[in-house]
């Protein structure tokens, strides 16, 4: 369970009747994950059992040599580049954890350490100016044979500094502080001074890519279109096959540190309603039950499978357009749209089967499991009536049940989802609720693979839900998301809602140093995201993963690192 601040008592309305025979009717024969116990359990928790990481630990020697470890995705990325605009997606992030190296690797508890495989040493030398020092493993290599070099870190950063526009980036946050990358005292040491600080610098060189990738915009941009050329890791590429739509890595003959236990990490492109089969078939060993109530009750039931969950970085939300020209660039109708909304009722149906009793999200920036979250919806309440007032305020008048209209012009928003439980169950509880205060919807459902090109980045919609997965530095990586757009540069911001209040907070808060001050400049941010109606956050993820039984070191990562090379089966 989530350790959420009480929601206000706007947001506790009563569900219509409708939508609480459809949480009735969810609850129905699900019963509680099965955690394992563990000695680590989240500060922010509202349960004493939830864990940090649910991964079934085993010591190496307990388990076999070789196996498969086969795990399902939702589609194969654009671009396997994670730093390139169509390759910086979850997925690409996963494969990342195995074929690339990292400057710091994510602990269970939220923090993170220099990841000893590829760094023997990070450490600020200078505060005035801001001095970063990088020590490389020196037997760390690439795929190619070239040892990891200072290099890799200077033309990732003059990559992704924003200074050559031909570079197709989606984030810029960080790098753009730097103002020089300086080989130190030998070709492993690289010195990054800073131009301004910037109190998020460990969430740079995460991952590092190789520099015959990000050396030229052309490499950069379409190298890695078809799939990975140099890596560097437990792991190497076997087979990209586009056709079958599966990656697969092997287990690397160069890996400098202890040999992983797996042959190889199968990555499966598989629709969700067939995954329960394949787990039960022995076609899978994992697989993330997210919002996935069937999925959830189908493998809670199976022999030799078990739920792993844990606190995860993860949340639902709802992104609204607010381009030039679009119909909710206004500000006050994006406001009655949200208010229109429950997130609570949203929470309950969509995760409250697997999670009981989890609450909704209320903060933009920082998940619930991190320290600086707090609840700050209260700026924008679930408020039906003030909706409608709003509504009318704006010309947008109803007569009896039908739908608003203004000039002629019917209310109806164009909403998108992804084909998938969560995505599917959303939208329909969105359009439910909208069609109470007036306000009508066309729904589309799109396949997963077509979602982010065609929809999401093209900015085809009204309104658009899917989750977004936060890092262990939310600040810096959410800078994105509020970015202003300029022309198609546009970062995350999806919605092109700009707040240039949001974009001067976000300025303070990345190159503040001291903790008390920037966790208020966090909050400053939450609370104009929601008096702005930038996107409303929806439900938290649940943590939630089928397993069999037997995969030891691996099933729920919850804060931490998903880390292949521990990964086994028990004898």
């Amino acid at each position: 369970m989530f350790n959420l601040s009480p929601r206000t008592t706007a947001r506790r309305a009563r569900v219509p009747a409708a939508a609480a025979l459809a949480v009735a009717a969810l609850l129905v024969g699900c019963s509680q994950p099965s955690v394992a116990p563990t000695a680590q359990t989240s500060p922010s928790s509202a349960a004493a059992d939830r864990p940090l990481t649910d991964r079934n630990p085993q010591p190496r020697e307990a388990l076999r040599e070789g196996g498969d470890l086969r795990i399902p995705i939702d589609a194969l990325p654009g671009n396997f580049n994670p730093l390139q605009i169509d390759g910086a997606r979850s997925v690409t992030y996963q494969f990342a954890d195995a074929i690339l190296p990292t400057a710091f690797k994510d602990q269970p508890d939220g923090g993170s350490t220099p990841h000893p495989a590829y760094f023997t040493a990070i450490e600020v030398i200078s505060d005035s100016p801001q001095v970063v020092r990088y020590r490389i493993n020196p037997k760390a290599t690439w795929s190619n044979g070239r040892t990891l070099d200072w290099r890799d870190l200077r033309d990732q950063w003059r990559a992704l500094n924003g200074t050559d526009a031909r570079y197709q980036v989606s984030n810029t946050v960080g790098y753009a502080n730097v103002a020089k990358v300086e080989r130190g005292a030998d070709d492993q040491e690289a010195l990054l001074t800073y131009r301004s600080p910037f109190a998020d610098w460990k969430a740079l060189f995460r991952p590092l890519a190789p520099h015959e990738l990000t050396s030229t915009p052309e490499h950069f941009n379409t190298a890695w279109k078809d799939g990975p050329l140099i890596t560097s890791g437990p792991f190497e590429v076997e087979r990209v096959d586009l056709t079958a739509k599966t990656f697969t890595v092997k287990r690397s003959a160069r890996w400098w540190q202890q040999q992983p236990k797996l042959d190889r990490v199968v990555f499966r492109t598989l629709d969700s309603a067939a995954r329960a089969d394949e787990l039960a078939n022995g076609g899978l060993d994992w697989t993330p039950v997210n919002a996935d109530v069937d999925l959830f009750k189908r493998t809670s039931a199976m022999t030799g499978v078990q739920i792993r969950a844990a606190s995860e970085r993860l949340a639902g939300q709802l992104t609204f357009n607010g381009a030039d020209g679009a119909l909710l660039s206004d500000p006050a109708l994006r406001r009655a749209i949200s208010q229109a909304i429950n997130p609570q009722q949203v929470t309950d149906v969509v995760v409250g089967p697997i999670t009981p009793g989890a609450r909704a999200v209320g903060h933009h920036v920082v998940p619930p499991s991190h320290a600086d979250y707090r609840d700050n919806s209260a700026e924008l309440p679930y408020d039906p009536a003030a909706a409608g007032k709003t509504l009318d305020e704006q010309g947008w008048t109803r007569t009896g049940t039908d739908l608003r209209r203004k000039g002629g012009t019917e209310l109806t928003l164009r909403m998108v989802a992804q084909q998938t439980p969560a995505g599917e169950t959303t939208a329909s509880l969105i359009a439910e609720q909208l069609k109470q205060v007036g306000v009508g919807t066309r729904v589309q459902i799109v396949p997963i693979d077509r979602f982010a090109s065609d929809y999401l980045r093209a900015g085809q919609f009204d309104l658009i839900t899917f989750e977004w997965t936060k890092s262990p530095y939310p600040v810096s990586h959410d800078r994105s998301v509020f970015q202003t757009p300029k022309g198609d540069v546009i970062g995350n911001n999806f919605g092109r809602v700009a707040v240039p209040q949001i974009e001067k907070l976000y300025d303070r808060a990345v190159a503040e140093l001291d903790p008390a001050k920037a966790s208020d400049l966090v909050q400053q941010i939450d609370r104009e995201a929601w008096r702005s109606a930038h996107h409303l956050p929806l439900y938290p993820g649940t943590g939630a993963y089928a397993v069999h039984t037997d995969l030891a070191n691996f099933g729920a990562r919850g804060l931490g690192a998903w880390d292949f090379a521990e990964a086994g089966f028990v004898k």
